[in-house]
C-alpha cells in the first residue's frame, strides 16, 4: 500500500490507492460532538405507570410487603413471569409464593387488554422497575397486601397483587 486516506464525511472508510479497494472501518468510540453520532432516532424508554389501587393495612403484629430492594430476588422472579406472560400474549392469572432469605411473599398477576392481545412492548428491566415501585409504595403504606395497576401507554394493563402473609391474606383475594 502506497498510502491510505481515511474519510469521515459519511461512513468511515479507508481507500487503498495501491489496488483501488475500500475497507469499511467502524470506530468503537465516538465523541459526543461527532458528526457520525446520530441520536435523532433514539427514544428514551417509557416507564410503566404504577398506581396503588388497593392497600390492606392491619396494624401492629402483621408483616408488611417487602420494599423493592429487600425483596429483589422475589421481584425479579415476578417480573420475569410478567414478561413471559406478555411474550405469550396471555391474559391468564398467574399466582404463587416465593421467598427471599426465609421471608415469604405471595403474588398474583393478570394482564387485561382493550385490544386483541395481552402483551406489552415493555422490556424486562422496565417491568422490574414497575414491580419494585409497586412493592415500595405498598411497603411505605405499611400494607400487608395490596394491588397496583400498570399501564404502558397502549391497550395492555397489568394488575399485580402482593401480600406479606399469603396464608392469612391471599393475593388472589385482592380485587383491583
Amino acid at each position: 500500500m502506497k498510502y491510505a486516506t481515511v474519510q469521515f464525511n459519511t461512513a468511515p472508510r479507508i481507500l487503498d490507492s495501491s489496488n483501488n479497494s475500500t475497507l469499511a472501518v467502524v470506530p468503537d468510540t465516538l465523541m459526543h460532538d461527532s458528526p457520525l453520532l446520530d441520536t435523532s432516532r433514539i427514544h428514551k424508554r417509557k416507564k410503566i405507570d404504577v398506581v396503588v389501587a388497593v392497600a390492606t393495612v392491619v396494624g401492629s403484629g402483621a408483616g408488611v410487603v417487602l420494599g423493592g430492594k429487600a425483596g429483589i430476588d422475589i421481584y425479579e422472579y415476578i417480573a420475569q413471569k410478567i414478561k413471559t406472560k406478555s411474550d405469550q400474549k396471555s391474559c391468564t392469572l398467574t399466582y404463587g409464593t416465593d421467598s427471599n432469605d426465609g421471608t415469604y411473599e405471595g403474588y398474583a398477576f393478570q394482564a387485561t387488554t382493550s385490544g386483541s392481545n395481552c402483551d406489552t412492548t415493555a422490556i424486562y428491566k422496565t417491568i422490574l422497575n414497575a414491580v419494585q415501585e409497586c412493592a415500595d409504595d405498598l411497603h411505605n403504606a405499611k400494607a400487608v397486601r395490596g394491588c397496583c395497576t400498570f399501564s404502558h401507554g397502549g391497550t395492555w394493563k397489568g394488575h399485580l397483587r402482593l401480600t406479606a402473609d399469603p396464608n392469612k391474606f391471599p393475593a388472589t383475594t385482592v380485587s383491583c
